[in-house]
């Protein structure tokens, strides 16, 4: 029972974050079947790096480094923290993306960077937490969750970002240099801070995972720009070859013919109105994204309920944190609300998961007395308590928009008090009890449930809103079938 509670710990946080990112493209999602690959890529990245990384360990002498006085000890730490881990883990990551999925047809919109470079950082978090989180247990799995996970896993979208860049420019290796440069120093970074093995290198830590995930989020949020542009750009171009040659191209055309291998970034097109030739990699650069205030917003497509309860379930409640920052970023994008998603999503985060670190394993580190039962049960209740105020405050925006739309939206006081019961008993549950990991898994269930009341209805809104749309931007600028 033990056993399987420390696998979901160790694969769940990997699992959460590459769901989010996948279905985080809404507008022209790709092949799950790629997404996968990388996935399984990306965990096979995990061994040549780790050979590599105990070569350079025991070149350096690591194990006999036993404090901070010994000789040399922060040349050696340094060397190895930044060209022994961070170079081998991130360049092993590198080439795998480089060489089986860069060059993959269906990789055709600088985003897929975004994605296939997130599969291939979630799937190395993913197999590095069961070979670290099954031998040495729960304290372990709880921070690497809060770390090294979401650390990998954004490394990877920044990693992606320049990959993205660097396939659709003529700057492509400089983007492909800048990108593993990046990630290397932040893992770098983030590494020495770990090797120091202090109390004082945990705040460092969390800074460094903190500044990848905005990096991350800010990346994918300038290449989400870029993929309006491309599903909703007027602009046309005449291809200088093929059976389509006088049949004038949108942008979402070529992008179309490019997945099905009917044209290649290389190919040159011809600017319509201008009359300039263009490669296709010089098109779809990023200087397009000053087309992107010109466009108009059209509604989101909302999520499956299956899928939803899949996922909470399979992720052992932690998709909460990424449902939680997708709707806030629909809604802000949408209606152009003045709202930062990101941080709101990261301090709900932050308030509901690091106090664990400082409750549970803080003291151990500092050799202090556990607390008591009654105080174990008073902070649970109090983590349900700011989940559940965050979701309410997330929900009173959502009946501002739903009550517009649907007639009998859901009740937010009777969905925030069984969401508060749920989280409570959940999190004040006695490992000790009988059969606890099945409680555990139906309470999870349970509380899945209740939100999906929520992502219905956020799905009828969805659907309501696009029958309302004035004119379907996309069917009028399809003249061509690809």
């Amino acid at each position: 029972m033990e056993t399987l509670r420390l696998l979901y710990l160790a694969i769940g946080p990997g699992i959460a974050i590459a769901v989010f990112i996948f279905y985080s493209n809404k507008l022209d999602r790709g092949p799950g079947t790629l997404a996968i690959k990388s996935f399984f890529l990306g965990g096979l990245a995990v061994f040549p790096s780790h050979y590599f990384e105990g070569v350079v360990e025991g070149v350096l002498g690591m194990q006999e480094l036993q404090s901070i006085d010994a000789p040399l000890y922060w040349p050696k730490t340094l060397f190895y923290a930044f060209f022994g881990v961070a170079l081998a883990e991130e360049f092993c990551k590198f080439l795998f993306l480089k060489a089986f999925i860069c060059d993959d047809r269906e990789f055709d919109e600088p985003f897929d960077g975004i994605i296939y470079g997130a599969m291939v950082g979630c799937g190395f978090a993913t197999i590095e937490n069961i070979m670290y989180v099954l031998p040495q247990g729960q304290e372990v799995g709880i921070i690497r969750m809060l770390t090294a996970v979401p650390g990998h896993a954004f490394f990877g979208v920044i990693l992606g970002y320049f990959i993205g860049r660097a396939k659709f420019s003529i700057n492509g290796a400089r983007h492909s240099f800048n990108g593993l440069a990046l990630v290397i120093a932040l893992h770098g970074l983030y590494d020495t801070a770990a090797f120091s093995n202090t109390i004082g290198s945990y705040y460092l830590m969390f800074a460094i995972v903190f500044l990848g995930i905005y990096l991350g989020l800010k990346a994918k949020r300038e290449l989400e720009k870029l993929a309006t542009v491309i599903q909703f750009s007027a602009k046309q171009f005449f291809p200088l070859k093929g059976p389509e040659k006088k049949v004038p191209l949108h942008l979402k055309d070529i992008r179309c013919l490019l997945s099905k291998g009917k044209l290649i970034p290389e190919d040159n097109l011809i600017d319509k109105k201008s009359g300039k030739i263009k490669s296709i990699r010089e098109i779809f650069s990023t200087k397009m994204i000053s087309q992107y205030r010109s466009l108009p917003r059209i509604p989101f497509s909302g999520f499956p309920v299956k899928l939803f309860l899949i996922f909470y379930q399979l992720t052992f409640g932690l998709y909460l944190y990424f449902w939680y920052l997708g709707n806030y970023r629909d809604f802000a994008s949408y209606k152009k609300l003045k709202i930062n998603p990101e941080l709101r999503a990261l301090s709900l985060f932050i308030l509901t998961i690091l106090p664990y670190f400082f409750y549970r394993i803080a003291p151990n580190a500092l050799g202090m007395q556990r607390a008591s039962p009654e105080m174990d049960i008073f902070f649970n209740l109090a983590m349900a308590g700011i989940e559940t105020v965050f979701l309410y405050f997330q929900f009173k925006m959502f009946a501002r928009f739903l009550k517009n739309k649907l007639e009998k939206p859901f009740s937010i006081t009777l969905i925030i008090c069984l969401f508060f019961i749920l989280s409570a008993l959940k999190k004040t549950l006695p490992q000790t009890v009988p059969y606890y990991l099945i409680w555990e898994i139906l309470l999870i269930f349970l509380q899945g449930g209740v939100l999906a009341i929520v992502q219905n209805d956020l799905n009828l809104y969805w659907k309501a809103e696009d029958k309302t749309t004035p004119a379907n931007h996309q069917d009028k600028l399809a003249p061509l079938k690809v």
